[in-house]
């Protein structure tokens, strides 16, 4: 078994339990927690059991405790519905027995000693039907082991991976954000020549209004959008103002055309 087998002593499950409970004094946990509890601590430092302990199989002293309580959650699942909680029902020794393979080497998953199953486990496979989940053995803790190990290396490997694209990435994405300010410079200074160009027009169509003895129309909203719009834009018919073009043309005696 690949760390230490369990926390409590010559102890067995319930005087570990009590032993705990005195020790907080408060009540003695179920014994779906105190499986895990006698798994991370002894009495004197075990936290009360949480949903979030199954999270993480470090917080277990041995990758096996925690794949064995895992796997009772889940068949309970799998066998009673989703709202199927360990924590609130007593040990169920048919599930025991399910998600622990049976009883290798003679003993079940959880509770051994304490709560016990008449039937073998080909018995309870006769029984069920096929829509129950599949009864797998229990796998051995070299395997879990072995298990634990390829997972955190291919984690260690994807980010990695992961580092590598970030890497590969930065110089492109430095080029695209250069890109993207020299266009916004780019089109600031286009707007501010288009608006410069636009108030050069309005200030000499002020002037040929007042050569012309004409009141010339207040100073335009200039567009930034661009300088076809901008000076289409300067220059409002429904006023009943002349364009530059045709105070222009009517100052030359031209007709505008």
């Amino acid at each position: 078994m690949v760390g230490v087998p369990h926390h409590q002593g010559s102890a067995n499950l319930l005087q570990f339990g009590r032993n705990w409970a005195h020790h907080n004094k408060t009540d003695m946990p179920h014994l779906y927690d105190l499986y895990g509890m006698a798994h991370t601590a002894s009495y004197k430092k075990a936290k009360a059991f949480s949903e979030s302990d199954l999270d993480d199989p470090s917080n277990f002293t041995n990758i096996s405790s925690h794949q064995k309580v895992v796997a009772y959650r889940d068949a309970g699942k799998a066998t009673k519905g989703d709202d199927f909680n360990p924590r609130q029902e007593p040990l169920d020794p048919e599930l025991v027995m399910i998600s622990g393979g049976g009883r290798p080497h003679g003993s079940i998953a959880i509770g051994d000693g304490i709560i016990r199953c008449p039937l073998t486990l080909p018995e309870i496979k006769a029984r069920q039907s096929s829509r129950c989940p599949e009864i797998t053995p229990r796998p051995r803790p070299v395997e879990l082991a072995i298990e634990a190990a390829l997972q955190k290396e291919r984690a260690a490997n994807q980010a990695a991976h992961e580092k590598e694209r970030l890497a590969s990435q930065a110089p492109l994405q430095a080029a695209l954000d250069e890109r993207d300010q020299t266009t916004a410079r780019l089109l600031e200074e286009e707007r501010a020549r288009n608006e410069a160009g636009q108030r050069a027009l309005y200030e000499l169509f002020v002037g040929l209004c007042e050569k012309s003895g004409q009141v010339p129309p207040p100073m335009p909203v200039f567009s930034s959008i661009g300088t076809n719009n901008s000076r289409a834009a300067s220059h409002d018919p429904s006023q009943g103002q002349p364009s530059p073009n045709e105070a222009g043309a009517s100052n030359r005696g031209v007709s505008p055309p």
